[in-house]
């Protein structure tokens, strides 16, 4: 169910903790879930539409958001980076 919202894995296993799901069956449903490349980029793409050239606070305020949304800095970054952000650590 989560999952189909868009949220990550750490929003996820926030959202059982939250409901009082016993923490052995946490693993199990991240497991299940797919690989967040597509879902990502989407939401990149989404949240960028219209923006001609996205800058520095554009891609700030995506990956904020993705953050938000329980995903790690990792799947964020390789998101931007395939969107064509020049991300500095």
């Amino acid at each position: 169910h989560y999952a189909a919202k868009g949220y990550g894995p750490y929003k996820i296993k926030a959202e059982l903790y939250r409901r009082g799901v016993p923490k052995e069956f946490w693993d199990a449903a991240v497991e299940e879930w797919e690989d967040p490349a597509d879902q990502l980029d989407a939401f990149v793409a989404k949240k960028l539409r219209g923006v001609d050239c996205p800058d520095r606070k554009d891609f700030k305020r995506v990956s904020d958001a993705l953050v938000r949304r329980g995903y790690s800095w990792s799947d964020i970054n390789a998101a931007l980076r395939r969107y064509g952000a020049e991300i500095n650590e």
